[in-house]
């Protein structure tokens, strides 16, 4: 890391704490310097001895920074897991599907939830024709209601592709399915629903999705440029799609060889730092920059940089599914 990424890093991580201290030296040593009965040239003496103190604090400051930050990797890393509580990626290893590296693509998915049971989920894999379908999703709320009813739209996908031809009807056919169970039993929340992407991807490289969620990446290998993609769709919901309208078959692009989808949920780039200020559109700098050679290097070094900006602590659930066309 060159010097102006780690200064900037370091204005990141202190927000505007540091910098409302300075301010707050200054006014305090004007105010008293300024009513005092020194003479002029005292005031000016003291003055230079003030703003040496203050940078000096400020140098030993970064400095200080510096040094954790040329720890070795794996020691940072180890520091900022510790932070989290225990159980924070059973979903991940328990549940979510492993990675595909076949002969048209390479899939991985990765999340981390804000308890041990979270609203986000990701789902992949092959339909009986050969298809890859991919789901990734973020269901209102944290804890296990929320992780129930994304199970609830994770197990429907894993059926539901097998037995229609687009996404536009597979999220048709879980809402329904919902409607009904919902009827079954009135006891569950109405107010339930999920931001959902579905995409269906063919073994030449040609594309669908389908479904309200986050906007997402398509990195195109020839260009080297990153395109926003954004969805349309529905929600996964009973009362909030009433005045939405689908297009089936709107929502198509092709993928070309190297070429790299990036799909992820909302709780990427709204981690807030110390100084209450967003990951936000750091996270479409880093897949800019970063190296497109190993997914899941992809996704490590993004959780450390977001671990980073949240000084090791999480405030919502966050996740990131990748596809690769070979």
């Amino acid at each position: 890391m060159n010097l102006s990424d780690s200064i900037k890093k370091y204005f990141q991580r202190v927000g505007w704490f540091l910098p409302s201290l300075n301010f707050l030296f200054l006014i305090l040593i004007v105010v008293f310097l300024e009513t005092s009965e020194l003479s002029a040239k005292e005031r000016i003496i003291l003055y230079l001895i003030s703003i040496a103190i203050l940078y000096l604090i400020n140098y030993i400051s970064f400095i200080l920074f510096l040094t954790k930050k040329f720890l070795p990797a794996e020691e940072v890393r180890g520091k900022m897991m510790k932070r989290f509580r225990k159980g924070d990626d059973r979903m991940q290893t328990y549940l979510f599907p492993l990675s595909i590296d076949d002969d048209y693509y390479e899939i991985y998915g990765r999340t981390l939830t804000y308890n041990p049971i979270g609203g986000d989920f990701y789902n992949f894999l092959t339909d009986f024709k050969g298809n890859y379908w991919l789901g990734i999703g973020d269901s209102v709320g944290h804890g296990y209601l929320a992780g129930i009813f994304s199970m609830m739209i994770f197990q429907k996908m894993s059926l539901l592709v097998h037995l229609y031809d687009n996404p536009d009807e597979v999220i048709e056919r879980i809402n329904e399915s919902l409607s009904k169970r919902t009827e079954t039993y009135p006891a569950i929340n109405t107010s339930l629903y999920a931001t959902f992407l579905l995409i269906k991807a063919d073994t030449e490289g040609n594309v669908q999705h389908s479904g309200l969620h986050p906007s997402f990446v398509h990195y195109k290998n020839k260009t080297k440029k990153n395109e926003i993609v954004e969805t349309d769709g529905k929600f996964i919901s009973t009362t909030m799609n009433s005045s939405l309208k689908n297009t089936p078959g709107k929502n198509r692009f092709s993928m070309e060889s190297g070429d790299i989808v990036f799909c992820f949920t909302d709780g990427l780039y709204e981690q807030k730092n110390k100084g209450n200020l967003y990951f936000g559109e750091s996270l479409f700098r880093f897949l800019e920059e970063v190296s497109k050679n190993d997914l899941k290097k992809i996704a490590d070094n993004l959780f450390e940089e977001i671990l980073i900006h949240t000084g090791g602590r999480i405030q919502d659930d966050m996740t990131i599914l990748m596809i690769r066309k070979k």
